[in-house]
């Protein structure tokens, strides 16, 4: 097999083969010729060509999210290595696996004003598990040892002992394009890690369980979350003790008919209530970042006696400020052990989940008599979405809207969104490589300015036919009109909001995408008709034009609606 001169290349193209790396994103470029010849050549990788490095960025991420499993990105040095930063720094905080290779200038040209050269060695810092530089030459056997046992390092920790990305930076110097054959070759030497499980030794469970046994109002919130269906299954069986009361989100991907789904609604509705009641004993939060606001400012207010976080990581995170023991092991691994069978002298769960129905009576009649905006929008969007389908939030409004509504509970959706770092930047892309990772249906919802800033995704060829993009257009950020603060400043437009006039149609018509436009109830309903029609296997981009100074009134008015109910 003909694959790049350099032999540290060949060697850490043979062991990313050996340790089952299949799939690798490269941005094209010179310096990182080797590393393109040689996966490219090789036959156990599919390589994917992207020529925006942020998008290759955040479509790795998106196949690594869906296949869980570690992803390769490559790209030629300079400004080409900042620009995979922000998509490093989502999957660190999400605890997605990535493989960052980045192609350098040989060190002594390093600050000497050659082309293409900054200083790449750590560069990510802050946002990696780990950081490599591969020795410039092999010649010796101990630098080609050296460099062997960097790249099975880098692999076995992207996923042990738990996921993330981590980045090798790999000097080349010229030439860059020179073959060789390394048929009669032997391998080289790898090094793997046997996966060791953490478990509660008996004396543990014991003392969690008399802990757990003492409190009669127990909440469990559940943040950021890949779907499990072991989780799931004991979360619902824990949620039939009349003591515990459970607040879920859209991208926690649970659910179960004793779970409360909005958490933002029922925080509203019991503000001017008497709120002993709902105040937890013991609250105990499961996975990573929490989307709601108002529920982080309820519990910061209305501290529990004590509070638990159950995560694999051992992350010391203290978002309610309450924070009073650490249980790093799976969720999945604690919740059956606290399990009670004996039912408590308590209405707690029932007190929630009587307050949830009620409010969510209240929404629908709301929903009834609602004129077309946003919030109509996500409640048509939701109720056509196919059952068990993938879907990509972005942030800002879209996935706060998503957390209003039961739909995605009782379809069982399986919801994502880029709530590690919570920026803008990569939704598109990500929903583009979650879509190639598997061939099922996946739906990104997005605000105008998420997708026309991540736009280039629509680049990437081939491009996946089972996604469907829904971008909401109502002409700018309308976020800053619906929290406190920017709506009442005269810097609102242009610093905050963002207004502009631009449509998508061009844009999807440029990448050959279909596209379908409207701006009120009944077109919309015969788009996603069309949209999710099973004959249609073609992607679609569905273009929403809402009011942007009427969708913000509207939320005010639904919350103020609450209150009076």
């Amino acid at each position: 097999m003909l694959l790049s001169n350099k032999v540290a290349v060949r060697d850490l193209v043979e062991i990313c083969s050996i340790k089952g790396i299949k799939h690798v994103i490269i941005a094209p470029g010179s310096r990182n010729a080797p590393l393109t010849i040689s996966f490219n050549r090789h036959p156990n990788f599919t390589c994917h060509s992207i020529v925006d490095e942020r998008c290759a960025a955040f479509f790795a991420m998106g196949l690594a999210q869906q296949l869980n499993e570690p992803v390769a990105i490559c790209c030629t040095s300079g400004t080409a290595v900042l620009n995979f930063a922000s998509a490093i720094a989502e999957a660190f905080y999400q605890k997605i696996p990535l493989l960052i290779l980045t192609a350098d200038r040989p060190p002594e040209w390093v600050g000497q004003m050659d082309g293409q050269t900054i200083k790449q060695s750590g560069i990510f810092g802050n946002y990696i598990k780990k950081s490599f530089d591969l020795p410039v030459d092999t010649d010796h056997a101990d630098d080609r040892w050296y460099a062997q046992r960097i790249v099975s390092e880098a692999i076995e920790s992207t996923l042990y002992p738990e996921a993330g990305p981590v980045h090798i930076n790999l000097p080349f110097r010229e030439p860059l394009y020179e073959v060789k054959d390394y048929s009669n070759k032997p391998l080289p030497k790898v090094f793997e890690t046997t996966k060791t499980l953490l478990e509660l030794p008996i004396s543990e469970i014991e003392k969690l369980q008399k802990n757990w046994n003492k409190y009669s109002k127990i909440l469990i919130v559940t943040g950021l979350l890949q779907p499990n269906h072991l989780l799931n299954k004991a979360l619902n069986q824990i949620s039939k003790q009349n003591n515990i009361a459970i607040l879920t989100e859209t991208t926690s991907n649970v659910f179960g008919k004793n779970f409360n789904r909005s958490i933002d609604r029922l925080i509203v509705a019991i503000e001017d209530e008497d709120t002993s009641k709902y105040k937890p004993e013991l609250l105990v939060t499961l996975g990573g970042p929490v989307v709601s606001k108002k529920v982080k400012a309820f519990l910061r207010k209305h501290k529990p006696l004590e509070h638990w976080h159950i995560n694999a990581s051992n992350d010391y995170i203290d978002t309610f400020q309450g924070l009073t023991k650490i249980i790093p092991l799976s969720p999945e691994k604690i919740i059956p052990y606290l399990i009670n069978k004996q039912d408590h002298d308590s209405n707690y769960r029932e007190i929630w989940l009587e307050k949830d129905h009620n409010l969510q009576g209240i929404f629908n009649n709301f929903l009834n008599d609602l004129e077309f905006c946003d919030l109509k929008a996500f409640e048509l969007i939701l109720n056509q979405i196919p059952n068990e389908s993938v879907v990509q939030l972005a942030n800002s409004t879209a996935v706060r809207y998503s957390n209003l509504f039961d739909q995605p509970a009782h379809k069982e959706l399986k919801c994502y969104s880029n709530r590690g770092t919570s920026g803008i930047d990569g939704t598109i892309s990500t929903a583009v490589g979650s879509a190639k990772a598997k061939n099922a249906l996946t739906t990104v919802i997005s605000g105008d300015l998420s997708f026309f800033y991540d736009s280039n995704a629509l680049w990437i060829s081939p491009f996946p036919q089972n996604l469907k993009i829904i971008v909401i257009n109502n002409k700018g950020g309308s976020i800053f009109r619906i929290i406190d603060g920017p709506a009442q400043l005269e810097e609102l437009e242009p610093f905050f909001e963002v207004k502009h006039d631009l449509n998508a149609k061009y844009i999807a018509k440029t990448f050959g995408i279909d596209y379908y436009f409207c701006n009120e109830e009944t077109k919309l309903k015969d788009h996603l008709n069309t949209v999710y029609n099973d004959k249609i296997n073609s992607a679609s981009l569905l273009e929403i034009s809402t009011d942007n100074e009427l969708n913000p009134e509207i939320i005010k008015r639904y919350f103020k609606h609450l209150k009076q109910n």
